[in-house]
């Protein structure tokens, strides 16, 4: 107790020790039960998902009524069960920018892009997956299209492509969708 009573008068020793999760045992009761409560509330948010399975389904619940506004059917993908796209398998088949692991590489704008699928949100990629949703099981030769719904710098952001030829780069390219109503449903 002495020694916890010599360190209070100081206060950057009391806000440096609140800060350091290692020493709140050593710390006062009620310094403590502020201390557990904040590293609580910074490692809730930081191991807290950005991504999950609860806003994926609240994602294909929005793409049902959304499908319905555009009249067209879509399906959601994932590794191991991808989308056809005009002989492209996606994302089996989609390359990482160095041309591994896949057949095309994924390019935005004029440069190909890494990308990572995750279940929870996270990677080091340019472009993180975490939904796939393509119309071409159901859409006929030159109406298909494939949705990306990546994080970008931690934004969420709507890729679309519907390519059906291959090029001299070998890249299939995307873009951020136009669609509005699809760009703010998935933001939300």
């Amino acid at each position: 107790k002495t020694s916890q009573k010599t360190s209070t008068p100081s206060k950057t020793q009391v806000s440096s020790s609140k800060a350091s999760a290692s020493s709140a045992s050593k710390q006062p009761s009620a310094s403590s039960q502020k201390a557990a409560k904040s590293s609580q509330s910074v490692s809730s948010s930081s191991e807290q998902p950005v991504w999950s399975s609860a806003k994926g389904q609240q994602l294909a619940a929005f793409i049902s009524e959304w499908e319905k506004t555009m009249g067209q059917q879509y399906e959601s993908y994932w590794q191991g069960n991808s989308a056809d796209m005009y002989g492209l398998k996606i994302p089996d088949e989609l390359s990482q920018p160095d041309g591994t692991n896949g057949k095309m590489a994924m390019a935005v704008g004029d440069k190909a892009v890494t990308w990572a699928l995750s279940a929870n949100g996270q990677s080091n990629a340019e472009y993180t997956i975490v939904a796939i949703y393509s119309n071409a099981a159901h859409a006929r030769y030159g109406g298909k299209y494939v949705y990306l719904f990546t994080l970008h710098n931690g934004q969420p952001e709507v890729l679309v492509t519907g390519q059906n030829q291959g090029n001299e780069n070998n890249w299939i390219y995307f873009g951020e969708t136009r669609n509005e109503a699809l760009r703010e449903g998935f933001a939300k």
